[in-house]
C-alpha cells in the first residue's frame, strides 16, 4: 500500500475528480466502429507535468502518478485520446484554459467521463452525452491521477535489487525506466507516439535515502522527512519514448567540458570502473559537436550502469542507460571487447542528435535513428582512435551481416509501415541497424563525405526539436549536393530523392554485372536483385583501372539508372582502359552491392594480384571473394580456373580483410570435394595458401602485438586446421590437452580467445590419440552437467574424424545403455542432427548407427524429426540404402504403434537429398576441372597426397549457444542448415 503522505503529495492539486469509467471488453469491440491504432491528430500535447511517487525503498512495487497535460485542440472533436496501459485507479479532471491567460486555472469541465480501450490501449476522454465538445483553437488542462505497478522486466518503470557489501549486506531496490518504443504508456497517460513532442516537467517523490536523476538537471529538492521530492528542469520538446528517470543509491563520477557535465552512475562499489567510459564520452560529445557543427543541446548527459536494461543500452535524452557490463570496465576485459563497448557507447551518444534532437514522425523510419547512429558511431570512434582500425570492425560486425540476408528473420524495405506494438518492436532489427548503416555509408562516400555531412548539418539545424520523414533528410542532402561544384555537370544532381528512395523502399540489394566488350571498348552494366524479386536502384559506381589504380577517392563517378541494363563507352566514363587492363568497380567497397565481372577481366585482376596484390585495395581484394561467393554456392560461375587463379596470390596476402571473405569459400570447396580424388589435392593447395598467415598469427613471439579482428583470427585457425596444416593441428591439440588435463585456461595467455575457444576445442580433438580420446569420454561421463567443462567436452568430442571414435561417442550419448544422463531425450535427438550437419566425416557413421539402433531410437517422439532432417542430406548414390532403412523404420514403428512429433518423411519427398543436391551438381560440373587444375598447379605431387584419407569437419566455431542448458527453439535454430 502507498503511504498516506505520498498519496497526499501527489493528489494535492487534484480536485473534482471524475468517478467511474466505461471499459470496452474484448468481446464488445465488434460493436464499435473500426478504429485505427494510431492516435487521432485532433489534439496535441503542449506540455506535461509529471509527478511519480514510489516507496520502492520499502519493497513496494506499486507507484502513484499524477500526469497533467496542457492540450491544444487542433480540429474540433468529441474526444481527447491518450495512451495508457496497465494503469489503475484512474481519475481525471479537465479544465478549459483561457488562451489570453494560460497561467490561470480555467473553467472546470464537469460533464465528462472516459472510456478505456484495452486493445488500442487508449484512454478516451469524452462528454457523457455525445457531442462535439472540444472546439478547434481551445486549450485544456487534463489532469490524470493513477497508480501503476513496477515490472521486473525493463519495460516502463521497473525495479532491480542490489545487495550491499558487508557489513550491512542490505538489499537496496533501484527503479529505472524504459520508454522505447511504446512503454511510456506504462508509466503515465500520454500521447505515446514519436510525432507528439512536448516539454516535460518531472517531479519524483522517493525515499530520502535515495537520489533521483532524470533527463534534465535537478531544479529543486524538497525534504518531507522520510521522503524527498526531486523536481527537474523542464525538458526541450521531446518524444515520449525518451522520458527517463532512475531512483537509486548510486554513486557517480563527473567531468564538465564545454559546458556539458557528463557523469557515470553505478552502484557504489563500481564507481571507479567507469573512468574509462567517462573519458570516452567526454571526447565523443565534443567530437560529434565539431563533426556535425551542432552543439549538444542539454546542460548534462548522464550514463547509468544497470544490471537490467532493454538490450545493451537506451539513448534517453540526457540520461543514457546501459547494461552495466557495457559501460563499466571489467578487470579481464580484452582490447577487442573494450573497443566494441566504446563503439556502443558512441552509438547511444550519436542518438542525442539522431532520434532525440530530430525524431522520426513514425516508427516506419526507425532506420533514420538506428542507421545514422550505428554508422556515425564508427566514424567518430575512428576519428578519435585511428590506430584501432574501427572501420574494419564495421565491415566484420555490421556489413557482413547486412550482406547476409539469410540472417534476416523477415526481409523488408528500410522504410516499412508498422502499427501494432509487436510490429513496432520487430522493426528494431538488422535492417534498421546494419543494412541502413551500410546504405548511409554508401551515400556518405558517393555524395562526397564533406557534402554529405553538410547535408546532415542542414537536416539537424532545420528540424531540431521537431519530427521528420525520410524526405526531410533527403532534401537536406539534396541542397548540399547542389552546392558542390564537383556535381554541377552531373545529370542526376536534382535526383537525390529518387536515388535514395530506390534504396529505402527496396527489399533486397543489387548485383551489378560489369561486362566489357573488348572490341568496341564499351561496358555493359546489368543490375538485378540478389533475390528473384524485380527491383531496380540508382547505383553509385566508381572505378579503378590498371592505368588509374587510385582507390582513395570514393565519391560517385557514374550513377547507373534504375534499369535492367545500360551500356556506356569507356570514353563516357573517362577511363583509360586497354584490352589486358583490369577494371575494378566500387572502390573500397563503399557501395552496398555485389559486383561481378566477365571472365577476361577476372583473369586480368588475377594477374595483378599475383604480380603485386597491394596495388588493389585490401577492401576490394576482399570484395572479389565476397561477391563471387553467392555464385560459387549456387554453381553459377563460368570458369573454375579463374577462381583458383584468384586464390593463388593468397599465400602472400598479409592483410586479414580478404581472408575473412575467403574462409567460407575454402570451406565450401572442402566440404563439396570431400570423398573425391581432388580432395587431397585441394587441401594440399589450401595448406600452401594459409600456412604463412597462420604461422604469422599463431606462432609469433608473445610480445608482438597483432591488431586483428578476433573473428578473422578464428577463420584462419579453422581454415588451417580443416585442411590439415600440421602446425595448426599440433597447436590446437596441445591447447586442448593443457585445458582438459592440466586446467590451463588458454584465455589467460590470450584474452581475446573468448571467441576462438570453441574452434580450438573442436580442432584440437581431431588430433587426439585413442587413449586421450577415451580419457575425454571418461571425463564427460563423470562431469557435472552444470559446468562449462561438461559443455566443452560434449561439444568438442563430436569433431572427431575417426569413424570408430565417433561410433563410441554416439554410444555414450544415445547408445543402448544411455539413460539421458548427458542429454535429455529432446536434446539428444537435436544434438545428433547437429553433429551430422556440422561434421561431414560423421555422416556415414551416423547412418550406420541409426541402422543398428533405430528400434531403440524410434521410441523417442523426436526421432522422426531427426530422421527427416538428415534425410535432406541423402546423396543420390545412397538412395537404395536410404529406401531400405526407411522401410525398416516405418514397419517397426507401425508394428510397435510408436508415435512421433511429425510424420515420417516420404521416400519420394523432394526434401530427400535437398541440402546435398547443390553439392552433387557442383561435382558433376566442376570436379574434373578442379582436379586437372590442381594436378597442373601442384605437379610434381609431393608427399602431401597421403592426406587423401583425411576427413572434413564443419566450422568449429558454429557451436550452438547454451546447447545443454536451453533445449527447444534455441537448439533447433543453432543446428539449422
Amino acid at each position: 500500500m502507498l503511504t498516506t503522505c505520498l498519496v497526499v503529495l501527489l493528489l494535492a492539486s487534484a480536485s473534482c475528480l471524475s468517478q467511474g469509467a466505461e471499459v470496452v471488453a474484448p468481446e464488445e469491440r465488434h460493436l464499435l466502429p473500426a478504429r485505427s491504432l494510431r492516435l487521432p491528430n485532433d489534439t496535441y500535447p503542449l506540455s506535461y507535468q509529471l509527478h511519480i511517487g514510489t516507496n520502492i525503498h520499502l519493497g513496494e512495487w506499486r507507484f502513484a502518478g499524477n500526469a497533467t497535460i496542457d492540450i491544444e485542440i487542433r480540429r474540433s472533436t468529441n474526444e481527447i485520446v491518450v495512451h495508457a496501459k496497465n494503469l489503475s485507479d484512474i481519475q481525471i479532471t479537465l479544465r478549459l484554459l483561457d488562451n489570453a491567460r494560460p497561467e490561470e486555472l480555467g473553467e472546470l469541465v464537469d460533464d465528462i467521463t472516459y472510456t478505456y480501450d484495452p486493445y488500442a490501449t487508449f484512454l478516451i476522454v469524452h462528454p457523457r452525452v455525445d457531442y462535439q465538445a472540444f472546439e478547434a483553437g481551445q486549450r485544456y488542462r487534463l489532469q490524470i491521477t493513477y497508480t501503476g505497478l513496477m515490472s521486473t522486466r525493463p519495460k516502463g518503470l521497473y525495479w532491480m535489487a542490489y545487495e550491499e557489501e558487508p557489513p550491512s549486506n542490505r538489499t537496496v531496490y533501484v527503479a529505472a525506466t524504459q520508454s522505447e518504443p511504446t512503454f511510456a504508456r506504462l508509466i503515465m497517460p500520454c500521447y505515446d507516439e514519436p510525432a507528439f513532442k512536448s516539454n516535460y516537467s518531472i517531479r519524483l517523490t522517493h525515499s530520502s535515502s535515495l537520489t533521483a536523476i532524470s533527463n534534465m538537471p535537478v531544479k529543486e529538492l524538497v525534504n518531507h522527512g522520510e521522503l524527498t521530492t526531486t523536481t527537474f528542469q523542464t525538458t526541450p520538446p521531446m518524444s515520449t519514448y525518451l522520458v527517463a528517470f532512475v531512483i537509486s543509491n548510486f554513486d557517480h563520477i563527473s567531468e564538465t567540458y564545454r559546458g556539458v557535465t557528463q557523469s557515470i552512475y553505478s552502484s557504489p562499489t563500481s564507481k571507479d570502473k567507469g573512468r574509462s567510459a567517462l573519458k570516452n564520452v567526454v571526447l565523443t560529445v565534443a567530437a560529434l559537436e565539431d563533426y556535425f557543427g551542432v552543439s549538444y543541446m542539454l546542460p548534462k548527459l548522464d550514463h547509468v550502469a544497470l544490471k537490467k536494461n532493454q538490450g545493451a543500452a537506451m539513448e534517453n535524452w540526457g540520461l543514457i542507460t546501459f547494461r552495466d557490463d557495457s559501460l563499466l570496465s571489467q578487470d579481464d576485459e580484452d582490447r577487442h571487447k573494450a573497443l566494441k563497448h566504446k563503439v556502443m557507447q558512441n552509438h547511444e551518444i550519436s542518438h542525442q542528435w539522431f532520434g532525440n534532437l530530430v525524431s522520426p514522425k513514425w516508427w516506419s523510419y526507425v532506420w533514420m535513428n538506428e542507421g545514422l547512429a550505428t554508422y556515425f558511431s564508427y566514424v567518430i570512434t575512428d576519428l578519435l582512435h585511428p590506430e584501432d582500425s574501427v572501420m574494419e570492425i564495421f565491415n566484420s560486425d555490421e556489413a557482413v551481416h547486412a550482406y547476409s540476408y539469410s540472417s534476416f528473420f523477415d526481409v523488408r524495405p528500410m522504410t516499412y509501415y508498422v502499427e501494432t506494438e509487436s510490429e513496432i518492436m520487430k522493426v528494431f532489427d538488422i535492417i534498421s541497424y546494419k543494412r541502413a548503416a551500410c546504405v548511409i555509408k554508401m551515400f556518405h562516400h558517393a555524395f562526397h563525405q564533406k557534402t554529405f555531412v553538410q547535408g546532415i548539418n542542414r537536416y539537424l539545424k532545420t528540424f531540431q526539436y521537431s519530427v521528420v520523414s525520410e524526405l526531410d533528410l533527403f532534401d537536406s542532402i539534396q541542397v548540399a549536393v547542389l552546392e558542390n561544384p564537383l556535381f554541377q555537370h552531373q545529370h542526376w544532381k536534382h535526383q537525390v530523392r529518387h536515388i535514395m528512395l530506390s534504396w529505402t523502399h527496396s527489399e533486397w540489394l543489387p548485383i551489378v554485372s560489369v561486362i566489357r566488350n573488348y572490341e568496341n571498348n564499351t561496358i555493359t552494366l546489368r543490375q538485378r536483385s540478389i533475390h528473384s524479386k524485380t527491383e531496380h536502384w540508382w547505383i553509385p559506381l566508381n572505378f579503378a583501372t590498371t592505368q588509374s589504380p587510385s582507390f582513395e577517392q570514393t565519391h560517385v563517378e557514374f550513377f547507373m539508372p534504375p534499369v535492367m541494363e545500360h551500356t556506356v563507352t569507356v570514353e563516357e566514363l573517362r577511363l583509360q582502359l586497354g584490352g589486358r587492363d583490369w577494371l575494378i568497380v566500387n572502390k573500397q567497397q563503399t557501395g552496398f552491392y555485389h559486383v561481378l565481372y566477365d571472365t577476361d577481366n577476372l583473369h586480368a585482376i588475377a594477374r595483378q594480384l599475383q604480380s603485386n596484390h597491394s596495388v588493389i585495395h585490401a577492401m576490394n581484394r576482399a570484395a572479389l571473394f565476397q561477391d563471387l561467393a553467392p555464385l560459387i554456392e549456387r554453381n553459377e560461375f563460368e570458369s573454375v580456373d579463374v577462381l583458383f587463379e584468384l586464390f593463388k596470390y593468397l599465400e602472400f596476402e598479409d592483410d586479414l580483410t580478404p581472408w575473412s571473405q575467403v574462409a567460407n569459400t575454402i570451406a565450401f570447396f572442402d566440404n563439396n570435394l570431400y570423398g573425391t580424388t581432388a580432395h587431397s589435392l585441394f587441401r594440399q593447395y589450401a595448406r600452401r595458401l594459409v600456412t604463412p598467415t597462420f604461422l604469422r598469427l599463431f606462432h609469433k613471439d608473445k610480445t608482438e602485438v597483432v591488431t586483428m579482428d578476433i573473428l578473422v583470427r578464428t577463420d584462419i585457425l579453422n581454415m588451417a586446421c580443416r585442411v590439415d596444416l600440421p602446425e595448426c593441428l599440433d597447436y590446437t591439440h596441445r591447447l586442448v590437452l593443457e585445458y582438459v588435463f592440466k586446467n590451463i585456461n588458454f584465455e589467460s595467455d590470450y584474452p581475446d580467445y573468448y571467441a576462438i575457444h570453441d574452434t580450438i576445442l573442436c580442432m584440437g580433438v581431431r588430433q587426439l590419440s585413442d587413449e586421450e580420446f577415451q580419457k575425454l569420454i571418461d571425463l564427460l561421463i563423470v562431469a557435472d552437467l552444470n559446468t562449462a567443462m561438461h559443455d566443452d567436452l560434449i561439444y568438442a568430442l563430436r569433431c572427431t574424424r575417426n569413424h570408430r571414435r565417433m561410433h563410441h561417442y554416439l554410444n555414450v550419448l544415445v547408445g543402448e545403455n544411455f539413460t539421458y544422463n548427458l542429454l535429455n531425450e529432446r536434446e539428444s535427438m537435436f544434438y545428433l542432427a547437429y553433429v551430422f550437419k556440422s561434421n561431414v566425416a560423421s555422416r556415414s557413421t551416423i547412418w550406420h548407427f541409426i541402422d543398428q539402433h533405430y528400434k531403440q531410437l524410434a521410441r523417442s517422439p523426436h526421432f522422426v524429426t531427426l530422421f527427416n532432417d538428415i534425410a535432406e542430406f541423402v546423396q543420390e548414390r545412397q538412395r537404395p540404402y536410404f529406401v531400405t532403412l526407411h522401410r525398416n523404420i516405418d514397419t517397426y514403428m507401425r508394428a510397435e504403434h510408436l508415435s512421433s512429433k511429425e510424420p515420417l518423411i516420404s521416400v519420394d519427398s523432394r526434401r530427400v537429398g535437398k541440402k546435398i543436391r547443390n553439392g552433387e551438381e557442383f561435382l558433376d560440373k566442376f570436379e574434373h576441372q578442379i582436379h586437372n587444375w590442381l594436378l597442373k598447379e601442384l605437379s610434381p605431387a609431393g608427399s602431401d597426397d597421403t592426406y587423401a584419407a583425411s576427413f572434413s569437419v564443419g566450422n568449429g566455431s558454429a557451436r550452438p549457444t547454451s546447447l545443454l542448458s536451453t533445449a527447444g527453439s534455441i537448439v533447433r535454430s543453432a543446428i539449422g542448415v
